[in-house]
């Protein structure tokens, strides 16, 4: 098994390019690294679709991969929310494996049948993300005037934030809704909002910028793992990989939980 240290420090062969979405369009940042520098690798292509609460994950499985198999395909790795990338999909750029943020995102596939249907790969649980300084510890506890980010309701943090606050009777007077959860998460750490709907992981990755609420009664997302048919066979490979012990591991040190 490797450590997160580990994985990070090894040198591997594999080259990532991911997308990573800003508040205004998409980043491609690529890096590669590789025992024989400029060498090319050899290896097939596979796209890597996954949802925004693994911006920071996304990276350091496709490292981890490369260094515990050797496997010299290039994974392409493109992050966005779970309804913009089901929209790719869609439009005729659907990817060799897809990850979303819960299981009720993959029912918008047109063709849900052209792909394999593999296991769940990690959880999430939604909290309320505030202030490290805030004195509120619950959302009833929001003060009227807050301003709440959240996500769009047809993204799963959104679906899921107006779930619990819907079960609890809560109506927010001020809210902000933003297409991803980092969106909301870059709301409520640049001060733009007094709150926000987060998943567990994001509000760990801001570290003691932000203080996370616990939201009783909510059951977590699940995290769905699709192959692409007609994906190369790395993608299979890449893919049985993340439903093992190692990533497992990775996620839950990025505080996601095993299914």
């Amino acid at each position: 098994m490797i450590s997160k240290k580990g994985a990070t420090a090894l040198r591997t062969r594999q080259c990532i390019a991911v997308a990573v979405p800003l508040l205004v369009g998409l980043v491609l940042v690529t890096g590669c690294q590789s025992s024989a520098a400029g060498n090319d690798t050899g290896g097939a292509t596979v796209t890597f679709s996954a949802a925004a609460s693994l911006t920071d994950l996304g990276p350091e499985l496709i490292s981890a991969y490369g260094t515990e198999t050797g496997s010299k395909d290039k994974i392409v790795l493109n992050i966005g929310s779970s309804a913009q990338l089901v929209q790719q999909a869609n439009a005729d750029k659907a990817p060799d494996v897809l990850v979303t943020a819960d299981t009720p995102a993959i029912d918008g596939l047109d063709h849900l049948d052209e792909f394999d249907r593999m296991g769940d790969v990690a959880t999430n649980k939604l909290v309320l993300a505030v202030p490290a300084t805030s004195s509120v510890d619950s959302a009833a506890e929001l003060p009227a005037d807050a301003t709440v980010a959240l996500c769009a309701p047809s993204v799963p943090c959104g679906r899921a934030a107006n779930s619990y606050l819907e079960s609890r009777g809560l109506k927010l007077a001020r809210s902000s809704e933003e297409d991803n959860v980092r969106a909301v998460l870059t709301k409520l750490t640049s001060g733009q909002v007094d709150a926000g709907f987060v998943y567990a992981t994001d509000a760990a990755a801001a570290g003691d910028k932000v203080k996370a609420i616990m939201l009783d009664g909510l059951a977590p997302n699940v995290y769905p793992l699709l192959v692409a048919k007609t994906a190369p066979a790395g993608a299979m490979e890449f893919a049985h990989w993340l439903e093992g012990d190692s990533a497992g591991a990775l996620f839950e040190q990025a505080g996601f939980e095993r299914p």
